[in-house]
């Protein structure tokens, strides 16, 4: 069980996980982590992901690679909402 954690990057961001999907990084699964019914989204773990997740906690805001275009956001949002309302 230890070794399947260090597989994946997990977060509770929304924000984060719209921006990782956005930038094609592969969702492995949306699980429940607590009572309350919160979310954690679980992505395959690479180089490039780990690179992602720090430039979007820590970069510098105008960093091209934090851009990502408008309709690839909107597809990726609409896209993890309906995975997350069971759709």
């Amino acid at each position: 069980m230890e070794r399947n954690a260090d597989r994946y990057h997990r977060t509770t961001s929304l924000a984060l996980a719209i921006y990782l999907y956005a930038k094609n990084q592969q969702i492995a699964g949306i699980n429940v982590v607590s009572d309350s019914g919160k979310k954690e989204f679980a992505f395959v773990l690479s180089p490039y992901l780990e690179k992602l997740v720090e430039l979007y906690k820590f970069g510098d805001r105008a960093d091209p690679d934090l851009l990502v275009p408008v309709h690839l956001y909107e597809r990726a949002r609409n896209e993890l909402l309906d995975r997350l309302n069971g759709n």
